[in-house]
């Protein structure tokens, strides 16, 4: 009975020592450079990927000087995917929009399912050196050009052919979806003031008209005639792209103020 209840004390106090060293590195750790947190947190992870069956995609913010349609897609994403277990993200809200805006936050996890497979995204956050880049010290924004970010994808190696064919081109279709679902529509307008600056000669406008073609007060037969050619037009947009053509629908509406151009253009981008 003493010999039992010494060792289980033994195991007891290797387990506080343990967790009490982890606890004290990880204080130690958070008040590091964020450069040196960076190199922990990389090591760390590195030694446990390589020892282990997943495979790790690494997603980059930039291809070059181009922007990474990957990566802005899985941005879009996986701010719907964040699960109750998650302690920090980013929350944001555009002026003329309704709704939230969530991301993850640096060194966050995700787990994503997708068709019976689990699937880990973390957003990486690394410094570099600052003299690699253009700094400007009156542009505020300048300072973030220090930073390279990306996202992390790791799961089973026998997963890599479905993540390629089928994963990833599922995010970017429902990134594609979800910006539809919250971009703000605008109105371009002739500015004739700026007529000699061709880059100002259009300005937007948000549009925030209620019309719809539900609530429109028009000529039924005319209505359904516009409504038929805009679907033909929206449908055909491959076959624009064959025959070499810009995928544009022009209409011109005249007649005096009041009836109904406005509300018909608002009607047609609702």
């Amino acid at each position: 009975m003493s010999t039992s209840a010494d060792s289980n004390m033994a195991i007891a106090k290797t387990i506080i020592s343990a967790v009490g060293s982890a606890a004290a590195m990880a204080m130690v750790a958070h008040n590091l450079p964020p450069e040196v947190q960076d190199y922990i947190f990389f090591g760390i992870r590195n030694l446990f990927i390589k020892f282990s069956n997943q495979l790790i995609i690494l997603i980059d913010e930039f291809d070059g000087m181009v922007s990474n349609q990957v990566y802005e897609s899985a941005q879009i994403y996986l701010g719907s995917k964040l699960s109750p277990n998650t302690r920090r993200f980013k929350i944001s809200k555009p002026e003329k929009e309704k709704n939230f805006n969530m991301s993850m936050e640096r060194n966050e996890e995700v787990t994503d399912c997708f068709k019976g497979q689990k699937f880990k995204w973390i957003w990486i956050c690394r410094q570099v050196q600052s003299k690699d880049y253009f700094y400007n010290p009156r542009d505020m924004n300048s300072t973030l050009k220090s930073e390279v970010r990306s996202y992390e994808l790791t799961f089973h190696s026998k997963n890599k052919d479905f993540v390629l064919e089928c994963y990833l081109p599922y995010i970017i279709n429902e990134a594609k979806l979800r910006k539809q679902e919250i971009r703000t529509l605008k109105i371009h307008t002739v500015d004739y003031e700026n007529m000699h600056d061709l880059s100002a000669v259009w300005t937007p406008v948000n549009l925030n008209h209620p019309a719809t073609f539900e609530t429109l007060a028009m000529d039924v037969e005319q209505k359904e005639r516009i409504v038929k050619d805009l679907d033909r037009f929206v449908k055909r947009k491959e076959y624009y792209r064959k025959v070499g053509k810009a995928w544009k629908r022009g209409y011109l509406l005249y007649g005096p103020p009041g009836t109904g151009k406005s509300s018909l253009i608002a009607a047609m981008a609702n």
